[in-house]
């Protein structure tokens, strides 16, 4: 039980210190949301900009922005949109769907595709097989995945004509053209993160058949598969679910830029936007949100393996 105190303390110190550290670094950036939202209209004057400044609490010190951003946070009140005038709350939800859908089937795929590679290169170490899917792992890595999205679009869209360039449909409107939206933007983001789960399961597959335990069942007889299987796999798994963790974080920082290539109207499409037109009140609660489901998923994962793991039960403190 004091490991979970503790993990749920840590994790709220770091959403706070995140939401500092946003609402710094935004109020610190060139530019401001009154001029932009002004652009070239004629016959703007000082007092015009000052009270368009003072409607959107600007001219405040930036401390009581800050509280007055948090204070309203806890009720449910993200504030307007500088430019736009809408609440940053019903926003962010209609945004947030396609993103989180996009985040889901990203980590599903990668998972998908990086357990059974894992598996096939832990067999034989430093083998042929190995050797090639560690490659592989190791260039998938160094690829971003917009760049993958660009190419999947010019090869599956643009060439072939199989799945659409851009656009999303939502899934209770058409399930089927949903699921065509949203195949090549998965597999954009399961190309960058897909290698570092396999490459991270691997390494602990490769210890696990190296155990004592595994050698014993080995030697009585069990077929290889079962070995594999009943005594590797969920022993290696529960380490990797700290890294499946930081992957379902990097997994929905990638989505923002991918849907973007993919002209989602999710929150990367919407973050974009208000950091062009300098709208700090949405583009400092799209962040923050994100940064929270973040440290939301690393310490269920967290309290998930200590949960399952009966060897740190109990003796984590």
């Amino acid at each position: 039980m004091q490991f979970v105190i503790k993990r749920v303390v840590i994790s709220a110190i770091l959403l706070v210190a995140t939401s500092v550290l946003i609402f710094a670094i935004l109020r610190a950036l060139p530019g401001d949301p009154v001029a932009a939202r002004l652009g070239t209209a004629q016959g703007v004057n000082q007092a015009m900009i000052d009270r368009l400044r003072s409607s959107a609490g600007l001219d405040r010190p930036l401390v009581s922005q800050y509280f007055s951003w948090v204070t309203g946070m806890a009720h449910g009140n993200l504030g307007r949109s500088y430019f736009t005038d809408r609440p940053v709350s019903s926003m962010i939800l209609s945004a947030l769907g396609p993103t989180l859908e996009l985040t889901v089937l990203g980590v599903a795929l990668s998972i998908l595709v990086a357990v059974p590679a894992a598996m096939a290169a832990a067999r034989r170490p430093r083998g042929w097989l190995d050797r090639s899917i560690t490659a592989i792992a190791s260039a998938g890595m160094a690829f971003p995945p917009f760049v993958a999205g660009i190419l999947l679009i010019i090869v599956f869209s643009i060439t072939v004509h199989w799945f659409p360039a851009r656009g999303f449909i939502p899934l209770t409107q058409d399930p089927v053209q949903n699921l065509r939206s949203m195949i090549l933007p998965s597999i954009s983001l399961a190309a960058g993160a897909a290698p570092l789960i396999l490459r991270y399961l691997r390494s602990e597959l490769v210890t696990a058949l190296d155990s004592d335990y595994v050698r014993t069942a080995a030697g009585k007889g069990a077929p290889e598969r079962r070995v594999m299987l009943r005594h590797a796999l969920p022993n290696a798994a529960l380490p990797s679910l700290t890294m499946i963790g930081l992957i379902t974080g990097y997994t929905l920082g990638g989505s923002v830029v991918v849907e973007y290539v993919f002209g989602f109207s999710g929150l990367g499409a919407l973050s974009v936007q208000a950091a062009f037109r300098r709208d700090y009140a949405v583009l400092q609660s799209v962040v923050l949100l994100i940064s929270a489901l973040f440290i939301l998923v690393s310490l269920t994962v967290d309290l998930l393996g200590w949960w399952l793991d009966p060897r740190t039960r109990g003796h984590r403190g």
